[in-house]
């Protein structure tokens, strides 16, 4: 807090609720503050900062900024549902104004809220604007983006697939770095190896392999709710020493800490076991991590998956009638 104090300070001093602002908003904006508790802030904190300590200490445990499983696409409707929010805030600011301008006369005529929103066409003309141009301009998010819509070519099948499988990155295209130009191990089965243009764009425009899917955000009360279910302790009952207690598995959903387990394998096998049975979304993941003691649960959108062969000790669990009724 103190810190905060002198360094946004300006003019004056910054006072002790503006910080607490801070912090709450802008610092670590994912997790949330439920009635001012910033016990799952200090929580996650605490956590990067022993996950930093132990990458100094053990070279093992670096994580590879470039892995495809910790990034996420942002599809067409996530863009258009942004900006519509824009135009929408932008339109009822304008609406407002008029209507307290034409209050304030001393000889207000009568105005028609409907009749005012039509007449000046705010979302249309906005949305229009940016799906033709490729220009994406939010001001309320200070977000400025050119070629987000692009010209279909049909030219040929190859051409028109090419186009609607391409993933344009926010990358800059004139940096000479090559490391997120190069090949990484965790793009096979999910995006093209080959499949990419020629220049200062190699590398960087990549395109979707056929089979893939990117997933769509579900709804995460039911799965939280299975969580605690198959045995995951509370985040908020814990001390520190119980979080990091050994044989103990921090259970981390979306991001966020939920908990720890202290069966991570066995959970695990559980989420699965819904999962392919339909109980839960069939894109939901689970995966253990060894090395940093840690469960990861994704159910948000934005995921590439790949289709995958469920083996059971070392068995294909694929039989041959299997492969007839997909013929």
């Amino acid at each position: 807090v103190l810190y905060l104090q002198v360094t946004y300070a300006g003019a004056g001093n910054i006072k002790d609720g503006r910080s607490k602002l801070i912090l709450r908003d802008v610092f670590v904006a994912h997790v949330p503050v439920n009635n001012g508790n910033f016990q799952p802030k200090c929580i996650y904190t605490a956590v990067m900062l022993r996950r930093m300590l132990d990458a100094i200490l053990n070279s093992d445990t670096f994580d590879d900024k470039d892995y495809v499983g910790n990034k996420r696409l942002e599809l067409s409707g996530q863009l258009v549902s942004l900006l519509f929010e824009d135009l929408f805030k932008t339109m009822n600011t304008y609406a407002v104004d008029r209507m307290n301008k034409n209050s304030d006369m001393a000889r207000s005529s009568p105005l028609d809220f409907s009749q005012l929103i039509m007449q000046q066409d705010v979302i249309t003309s906005g949305l229009e604007r940016a799906i033709s141009t490729g220009n994406w301009d939010i001001k309320r998010f200070k977000m400025h983006r050119k070629g987000v819509s692009q010209v279909l070519s049909r030219l040929s099948y190859m051409a028109s697939l090419g186009y609607m499988t391409r993933i344009t990155p926010q990358f800059e295209k004139t940096r000479k770095t090559s490391g997120p130009r190069a090949l990484q191990p965790s793009q096979w089965g999910m995006l093209c190896p080959c499949d990419t243009p020629e220049g200062e764009a190699c590398g960087l425009t990549k395109n979707l392999a056929l089979m893939t899917h990117v997933t769509t955000d579900q709804e995460e009360g039911p799965l939280r709710n299975l969580c605690f279910s198959l045995g995951v302790e509370d985040l908020s009952l814990l001390s520190g020493e119980e979080i990091h207690a050994p044989g103990s598995f921090l259970v981390m959903f979306n991001g966020l800490i939920l908990g720890k387990h202290r069966q991570p394998q066995r959970f695990a096998n559980n989420m699965r076991t819904f999962r392919r049975s339909g109980k839960i979304g069939e894109f939901v993941s689970v995966f253990v991590n060894e090395k940093q003691h840690c469960i990861h649960i994704a159910s948000d959108g934005g995921r590439v998956c790949r289709p995958l062969i469920i083996a059971d000790k070392g068995r294909s669990r694929v039989k041959e009638h299997h492969m007839k009724e997909l013929r």
